[in-house]
């Protein structure tokens, strides 16, 4: 069983929108209240303004349109360095009967390079218990093992039995025993993960209680199962002839 998960980019690219819009508010603010003096001065009290109120009115509308532009030069660009980070280190995969729920947290220039560091849990979908999509976030309740640390860090390839990571201290020393999982609801659609969450693992509890079911039940019939010789438990094999030369 593998399921991949991603980060859908249009709500990340939404959010981002949406700060910058609101970054660019004062800016926004200004420029419609030099307007207002404007149309107040020449179209409803019919007066000339003084020279020094229209210097006044050109340098912060210039200040304005110039703090509008850096605001939207700086957020655009920031926005795409956290969606491609979001895009690579946020997401969910479900490998087998483990479960692992990735999600960026934060990026930072070091050493001439965008550096990002990411949360991570893991989890056997065996132990989940239940799992919620409210409002905008997902909440995941099982015994994981959580890791917040560089994102290439926590790099792990698939094996027979889970996950192992790419730097072996992690797999026995690494991260900390959390017993509930809260990342932000970055996916298209929240309820329906949860959903498939849940499912996952009600079918590897059950696959588990079957092979643990066959297994006692085969162990039983070796047990009961009697050798048609009456061989003893213990065999002793007989003594070597010896021969003579």
């Amino acid at each position: 069983m593998q399921k991949m998960i991603h980060v859908n980019e249009k709500r990340l690219a939404a959010k981002y929108n949406r700060r910058i819009f609101l970054a660019s508010l004062p800016a926004l603010s200004v420029i419609v209240s030099l307007l207002v003096i404007v149309v107040l001065f020449i179209f409803i009290l019919d007066k000339d303004m003084p020279n020094e109120m229209y210097l006044t009115i050109i340098y912060a509308a210039y200040g304005s349109f110039a703090y509008g532009f850096l605001v939207c030069l700086i957020g655009s660009a920031a926005a795409d360095i956290l969606i491609h980070a979001h895009r690579e280190h946020t997401y969910i995969q479900i490998a087998g009967t483990v479960m692992i729920v990735s999600q960026h947290s934060r990026s930072a220039f070091l050493d001439w390079k965008w550096v990002h560091y990411k949360k991570m849990w893991v989890v056997d979908l065996a132990d989940v218990e239940n799992v919620e999509c409210i409002r905008d976030h997902l909440t995941i309740t099982a015994k994981a093992r959580y890791f917040h640390e560089k994102a290439d860090w926590l790099s792990y390839h698939r094996t027979e039995n889970g996950i192992a990571f790419d730097r072996w201290w992690y797999d026995e020393n690494g991260g900390k025993n959390v017993n509930c999982i809260e990342v932000t609801d970055f996916y298209t659609y929240g309820e329906r993960i949860a959903r498939h969450i849940t499912h996952c693992a009600s079918k590897t509890r059950d696959t588990a209680m079957r092979r643990q079911a066959f297994r006692e039940e085969m162990l039983a019939i070796a047990r009961n199962v009697k050798h048609p010789k009456e061989l003893p438990d213990r065999y002793v094999p007989p003594d070597k002839r010896k021969y003579r030369r």
